[in-house]
């Protein structure tokens, strides 16, 4: 990788879930750092900080499954 402290910005709040970034505590809370495509790596512009949660259910999923996973779990809430 090629990141230097000053290419990684740590927001206040996951901006998936819009809950707040906390150390400690509750794992799913804390900050995560995460490559927007991972085929490219750790690199300037292509990182993100967001929750751990967020990440986990990013972690290997494409758009589309995403996508078909959120459809079919809001239609077995319905």
């Amino acid at each position: 990788y090629s990141l230097t402290k000053d290419d990684i910005f740590i927001p206040t709040h996951c901006p998936v879930f819009g809950f707040e970034l906390k150390d400690g505590g509750d794992r799913n809370n804390s900050p995560s750092l995460d490559r927007i495509k991972p085929e490219l790596g750790y690199v300037p512009g292509n990182i993100q900080v967001i929750s751990t949660r967020a990440n986990r259910i990013k972690n290997d999923a494409t758009p589309d499954e995403l996508r078909l996973l959120a459809d079919y779990t809001a239609k077995l809430a319905a």
